[in-house]
C-alpha cells in the first residue's frame, strides 16, 4: 500500500456544501465539488448522536455541482434540529463509472481535504458538517 502522509494536502475539494429544506419539509444539499464529471456520490444525514445514518442518497456530480435528492424519514419529513451530513464516495468499480477511474488513475491522482484510502488500499473521499434546519 502506498504512503498516505500527503493525500489530504491540495486545493480544497469542497468548494461548496449547503443543506436546506425545502417547502415541503424535505431536506436536500447543494454544492460544489472538485471532483471529475460523473462522479457517483453519497449523502448520508444523522440525527444527533446516532451512530448510524437516518437516511442516505447517492447521485452522480455534473459539471463539478450536485443537488442531492430529496431526503425523507420514515415518518415523513425530519423535524427542525441539528443534523450532521457526510459526502462520500469511494474510487473502485463498485461505485465509479470507468469515465471517472481513468480521470483520476482509480483515484490516486487525487488530492486534497477529505482523500483518504479505504482499508484495501482503495481511494476514497468524506466530508462532514453539522447543521442546523
Amino acid at each position: 500500500m502506498r504512503d498516505t502522509t500527503g493525500l489530504s494536502r491540495g486545493v480544497p475539494i469542497v468548494k461548496r456544501f449547503e443543506p436546506y429544506r425545502l417547502a415541503n419539509g424535505l431536506i436536500r444539499v447543494r454544492g460544489e465539488l472538485a471532483l471529475p464529471e460523473g462522479t457517483v456520490l453519497q449523502i448520508a444525514l444523522y440525527r444527533p448522536g446516532d451512530r448510524w445514518p437516518a437516511t442516505r442518497v447517492q447521485f452522480p456530480l455534473r459539471r463539478g455541482k450536485f443537488d442531492s435528492p430529496p431526503m425523507i424519514g420514515p415518518r415523513g419529513p425530519f423535524p427542525a434540529g441539528k443534523y450532521r451530513f457526510e459526502i462520500m464516495t469511494f474510487f473502485d468499480t463498485e461505485w465509479q463509472p470507468a469515465e471517472v477511474l481513468r480521470a483520476t488513475d482509480e483515484g490516486r491522482d487525487l488530492r486534497g481535504p477529505g482523500i483518504t484510502r479505504d482499508r484495501q488500499g482503495r481511494a476514497a473521499f468524506s466530508h462532514t458538517e453539522d447543521h442546523r434546519l
